[in-house]
């Protein structure tokens, strides 16, 4: 399932100061839409999380892109 694999990416990194708060603040927001949004779509959640962390500088080795 595509939320397992979010799950375990988010809880994979090691983030810290803005981009860990990020992380974590996703986290429980992850959880909180997969339970009442009924148009979550979890690929296009990845999507923009990969993204607000790339430009908190976060994501620059080649794996987290």
């Amino acid at each position: 399932m595509a939320d397992d694999y979010l799950d375990n990416w988010l809880d994979s990194l090691d983030l810290t100061g803005p981009a860990g708060e990020f992380a974590s603040f996703c986290k429980t927001e992850l959880e909180r839409r997969r339970n009442t949004d009924p148009d979550y779509d979890p690929e296009h959640y990845e999507e923009a999380i990969r993204l607000v962390l790339r430009k908190l500088g976060s994501l620059d080795t080649e794996d987290l892109r």
